[in-house]
């Protein structure tokens, strides 16, 4: 059965690494370093062995006119967008209006099935309310509606090394709302979204689900099945807590993404993550490295 390519929750490919990605589709294959054990995989990126590639990213501009040749291994394109206005704290991501109309422009390409508006994490600080972040999301919504029918939100999670990103980085103090203040938030989110024609959906926060705003599965291999009319994998794959994604095949690395958004997961240091990027080369056989092939590395199945 072929695989679904995640590129990537770890990175930024479409922003960043979309020269990369291009040469790593016509070679047909792609080294990625797993994340922990620090071993070595080989993951095959011939036209037989991808059934769908899922995107993210915060900025899809670099991608657009690469979508012909990549559309050449396989049409089954699915997108995540990520649009939140939050400049404060995403350091070099486009102007969200920017962002709007590339989101625009893929949903006219494709169809608005094939992306997801991501307005998340949603990082309440001393600096910036719940009020501020509605007035946003119904700036991006507006824009958005009739090309929108999904979006995902979540909220940030107080990692240490988030909080010390804001400390060093900011003068912002994260505020941890309590739940019940987080599913009041949500709630008037979710009848904003209703009322454009958007359903509400929440990433690894069970405690908003109700009956407006569902569970999200952001690579929902039953979903991608049906609008591709293709036969991909769908046993559970969860990548963290309450995570209801299926089986794909990451093909990113961590502390490589050069927004430099003070809450990101993914990288350890914005800082360590933009001199990472500024050392790569698109001629790279893995995204952060390049791999001695004469030695046999397993394959990933």
């Amino acid at each position: 059965m072929s695989h679904v390519i995640s590129a990537s929750r770890r990175t930024d490919v479409p922003a960043f690494y979309a020269d990369w990605f291009i040469k790593r589709l016509r070679s047909g294959y792609v080294f990625v370093q797993h994340p922990f054990t620090r071993k070595l995989l080989r993951v095959s990126l011939k036209q037989d062995d991808i059934s769908t590639i899922v995107f993210w990213s915060k900025n899809y501009s670099p991608l657009l006119s690469k979508l012909s040749e990549i559309e050449k291994i396989t049409q089954n394109l699915f997108f995540h967008y990520t649009i939140t206005a939050t400049k404060e704290l995403e350091l070099n991501t486009p102007d969200y209006k920017d962002s709007i109309q590339d989101y625009i422009f893929l949903a006219k390409r494709y169809s608005p099935g094939r992306i997801i508006w991501r307005f998340d994490p949603i990082c309440v600080t001393d600096k910036i309310s719940f009020a501020m972040h509605e007035a946003r999301f119904i700036q991006c919504i507006d824009l958005l509606k009739g090309h929108a029918q999904k979006c995902f939100i979540s909220f940030v999670h107080p990692y240490k090394k988030i909080l010390n990103n804001l400390q060093k980085y900011t003068n912002h103090t994260l505020y941890e709302p309590s739940m019940e203040k987080k599913c009041e938030f949500a709630l008037r989110l979710a009848a904003h979204a209703e009322k454009r024609g958007l359903q509400l959906f929440a990433c690894c926060n069970d405690y908003l689900l109700s009956e407006k705003i569902m569970k999200a599965r952001c690579i929902d291999g039953q979903y991608l099945s049906g609008i591709f009319n293709s036969s991909i994998d769908t046993r559970p794959a969860s990548t963290r807590k309450q995570c209801a994604c299926t089986k794909s095949i990451d093909i990113g690395a961590y502390t490589t993404c050069a927004h430099g958004c003070i809450y990101c997961y993914a990288n350890i240091d914005k800082n360590a993550a933009s001199d990472t990027y500024s050392i790569h080369n698109p001629d790279w056989n893995a995204l952060h490295m390049h791999v001695d092939e004469t030695t046999t590395y397993p394959t990933h199945v």
